[in-house]
């Protein structure tokens, strides 16, 4: 009963709020876009997972889909699904404005970038907006290359980086790896193999042909429907002689078969992980914005694969609302979901004047889904966490408890969730165990001892600890004998460390005599023998040389003598030189 009446109240709010908005205009502060990859070589050919020509200009027409709504209108097209970002760069790209996140993969790294040229186009020279660095003392204009083409700053994350698992929550997770074993082996899919075996036995020996035909059955749904699908496009013969109905049951049963791995099933709901990463993400970049009173992080875009799309949809409750049909398939390449930070000023207010940023309380959110990437297919907005069909525009307090039920509060939880091995998350675990260890935990303080009574008992434990060692070793018959230096003494200032009884102590037999040395007393001496002088000058201690000390003549800055210094070669043939070949051997007659 609770819950039907918060859903109707919040369906009544945002009535409300669609009402209030009539006389009002939207100003959208931050926009995160998610967007699937373009057509790519499937799994199922020999050559790399590239991005194909049809891919970059699916991606180029999702990056133009962009700009049309938070950039710049088209003059042509309608201006009712404009919604520009304020304060965002129109002509030129301005990369302190955006987060641009894409995995390491070749395909969707190369996606990004024909996004982009969607987004901010090339500017030549004809364009009317022209910057001072295009200006040249000679008074022509350049441009960059390619005519005019713009650089953006993409950010292209391996899964060593932490900041992956936003993009790619299933990727290196191994709970959700072992989550797709068990479902493989449930009764569940076992009979959906069988029961659409026939499907693809029936295609084995024409479109499916150049496979093994161990893989073509209902486990590698997705990759097969991959392969059809490229097969159609680029095969004319293919083309000609599978249906499109054939194509679209092969899309349905692709569609299936990855929700029951991208799903909450099981008691852990592990298989949704992507989903919580997306979402959690799209509520950090958010917040930034807010953080910065909508200065920073006005449009993040963000690339990868179709796991996260299927996963935040069941987790959203989209997948089971009004517009089901539309969440429970596989998206096409290209497709995108948003959501929009805005708040609303009067309509009478001046378009060039400054805009204050609002108060938490003023702040909606937005979700919308394109589904493809043809010019036709507009961005729709969608209610999420059950709220019908009319609760499309949520508060942000809304959509922050919407997110705080499905979303993770840091990599940490990733780590935790998935148990995996990765580096980063090795790390995090060595970092929460010492912070356990140490017990920072305000419930552990009283249990604690202080730092000044730890000191004390730790100096008396190593004092007890000395006192029982030196026991032992008294025991044991060891006695350290420091002997004081006598005068005229010719073994110097050494003390000695003594075993009574000499060598073997108490086991020495009457014949076991000491080394006795004749004129020394008992124990090492020790002889001091100091170098004078220096042989290869003819200075030794017993025979004077030309030179005292070379030493000296270079103290006192000047040369006392005639005599030649200079480093000859060990060969004895001429100077060395620092800057020549290193010694040879001479081997002249």
């Amino acid at each position: 009963m609770t819950s039907l009446f918060l859903t109707a109240f919040l369906s009544l709010s945002a009535t409300a709020s669609a009402a209030t908005s009539g006389n009002q205009n939207q100003v959208t502060w931050a926009s995160v876009v998610f967007t699937y990859h373009g057509e790519k070589i499937p799994f199922f050919h020999q050559s790399p997972y590239n991005l194909t020509p049809l891919g970059a200009n699916q991606l180029l027409q999702a990056g133009q889909a962009v700009r049309s709504r938070y950039i710049s209108p088209p003059t042509n097209g309608s201006q009712a699904d404009a919604k520009p970002i304020n304060g965002i760069s129109m002509n030129g790209i301005e990369n302190s404005q955006m987060d641009i996140l894409s995995t390491s993969d070749e395909y969707v790294s190369a996606s990004a970038l024909a996004f982009m040229q969607g987004l901010y186009p090339p500017r030549s020279t004809a364009t009317a907006v022209v910057d001072e660095e295009s200006m040249m003392g000679s008074g022509s204009l350049l441009q960059f290359p390619l005519s005019g083409y713009q650089y953006p700053n993409v950010r292209t994350l391996s899964d060593l980086d932490f900041n992956y698992i936003w993009l790619a929550g299933d990727v290196g997770c191994t709970n959700y790896s072992i989550n797709q074993v068990n479902t493989l082996a449930s009764s569940a899919f076992t009979s959906q193999m069988a029961a659409n075996e026939i499907v693809y036995q029936n295609l084995a020996d024409s479109l499916f042909r150049d496979l093994d035909s161990s893989v073509i059955n209902y486990a590698n749904a997705e990759n097969l429907y991959e392969y059809a699908l490229f097969e159609y496009n680029h095969n004319t013969t293919v083309q000609g002689s599978l249906s499109p109905a054939t194509l679209d049951q092969l899309h349905s049963l692709a569609s299936a078969q990855q929700q029951a791995f991208n799903s909450q099933n099981g008691g852990n709901g592990i298989g949704a992980i992507a989903g919580r990463t997306i979402a959690s993400k799209a509520f950090q970049q958010l917040s930034h914005n807010i953080a910065s009173g909508g200065i920073s992080d006005k449009l993040t875009l963000m690339f990868g694969s179709f796991q996260p799309f299927l996963s935040f949809f069941e987790l959203s409750g989209l997948s089971a609302g009004p517009s089901a049909s539309t969440f429970q398939t596989l998206p096409d390449h290209g497709s995108m979901m948003a959501f929009e930070l805005f708040s609303y000023s009067p309509s009478s207010a001046d378009g060039n004047a400054t805009i204050p940023f609002p108060n938490t309380a003023d702040l909606w959110v937005r979700f919308l889904f394109r589904n493809g990437s043809s010019e036709d297919a507009p961005m729709v907005s969608y209610a999420l966490f059950g709220n019908g069909n009319q609760a499309t525009d949520m508060s942000w307090s809304d959509f922050s408890k919407g997110i705080e039920g499905l979303g993770l509060n840091g990599v940490e939880d990733w780590c935790s969730a998935c148990q995996s091995s990765n580096l980063f998350c090795k790390g995090i675990e060595d970092n929460l165990t010492n912070y356990t260890l140490v017990g920072t935990k305000g419930r552990r303080n009283k249990n604690k001892i202080s730092p000044a009574i730890a000191g004390v008992i730790g100096a008396t434990t190593t004092l007890g600890l000395f006192i029982l060692l030196s026991s032992v070793l008294c025991l044991l018959g060891f006695r350290i004998d420091h002997r004081e230096e006598k005068k005229g003494s010719n073994h110097g200032d050494l003390g000695g460390l003594r075993r009574s009884g000499g060598f073997k102590g108490a086991e020495k037999l009457a014949s076991d005599t000491d080394l006795t040395v004749k004129g020394t007393t008992a124990g090492a001496s020790v002889v001091r023998h100091e170098r004078v002088g220096s042989w290869e000058l003819n200075e030794s201690p017993t025979s004077p040389g030309r030179h005292s000390s070379l030493d000296k003549e270079i103290e006192s800055g000047r040369r006392m003598t005639k005599a030649d210094y200079s480093r000859r070669s060990e060969d004895g043939i001429g100077s060395v030189n620092p800057f020549g070949d290193p010694v040879k051997p001479v081997d002249q007659v």
